[in-house]
């Protein structure tokens, strides 16, 4: 369940030419500890006409590390196609690879080497909860205030189909940026979202939980001191995520050039006071016709 919290918050070479919508890193907070981190990677193949939703997740050291991941397709309606989900915590172990055709799922589930079989029909309108987001920008009311987003969805976690609510509040500031504060119920657990415009999540909250995330600018903010794997990485993104492509990174970059960017002179190659225009000057008479 954390990792549903931690996705709305958010591969291999079949996605190397994707389109990458956002990736970011988030770190993972229990009141004021930092315990873990979150990287997550949004994409969308126009070739396959494919939406694709990729995040990595580790929480604590030893005894108590979890560790989550999430490889998971739609088409370009957002209709599942497939997705595999693994996560392990000590000597725990699970691993679903689910397959959906036909308004059927198909999925097969490994729980500490025990083999279960899910088949099941899925009922129209229903998605994976991964894409929840990029659901809300391309419905009819889209992402905006004071809206109320009922919903059908399959949690990756157990490959079971949840009903959903998403209340969209006013749009208030997160670290500085404008964002949508969304309530969202799910699994009847409770948890607030800070979602900008274009959808991507700056953080969240699991409510009585104490659990929060909030997205930083270098992937070094929130891996520092915890376990982490390149190696790992690469395997399931294909390449180590840089993180770049998200609105606290693109801020960033903006304030870095403007406060290297030099003032205005001479040197600049217009004089001082030239090509400025004060006041529109009146045309002459004898230009008129020509």
């Amino acid at each position: 369940m954390l990792a549903l919290l931690i996705s709305f918050s958010v591969l291999g070479a079949s996605s190397a030419h994707a389109d990458i919508l956002f990736e970011g890193y988030s770190k993972i907070l229990s009141g004021e500890q930092h315990i873990g981190y979150v990287i997550s990677r949004y994409e969308f193949d126009a070739k396959k006409k494919q939406f694709i939703s990729t995040y990595f997740l580790k929480t604590g050291k030893g005894p108590t590390e979890i560790t989550e991941s999430l490889k998971a397709y739609a088409d370009a309606e957002l209709g599942p196609i497939s997705y595999e989900y693994t996560t392990l915590a000590g000597k725990e172990s699970k691993t679903i690879d689910a397959k959906f055709k036909a308004g059927n799922l198909s999925a097969v589930v490994k729980h500490n080497g025990k083999i279960q079989r899910i088949e099941k029909k899925v009922p129209k309108g229903t998605f994976l909860s991964t894409f929840l987001v990029y659901l809300m920008l391309k419905s009819k009311e889209g992402l905006k205030s004071e809206t109320n987003y009922e919903y059908q969805a399959i949690a990756e976690e157990d490959a079971a189909i949840y009903k959903g609510q998403a209340l969209v509040g006013k749009e208030e500031t997160f670290n500085g940026f404008k964002v949508f504060k969304i309530l969202n119920t799910f699994k009847d657990i409770k948890f607030l979202s800070y979602v900008n415009e274009r959808g991507e999540v700056l953080g969240t909250n699991a409510m009585g939980q104490g659990i929060t995330t909030e997205l930083v600018g270098t992937p070094s903010e929130a891996t520092t001191g915890l376990p982490y794997s390149p190696t790992l990485l690469k395997t399931l993104f294909g390449s180590v995520p840089e993180g770049q492509a998200n609105v606290v990174v693109r801020s960033a970059k903006l304030k870095e050039a403007e406060s290297k960017a030099p003032a205005p002179s001479k040197q600049m190659g217009v004089p001082q006071g030239q090509g400025i225009i004060l006041k529109a000057q009146p045309e002459k008479a004898d230009s008129k016709g020509h």
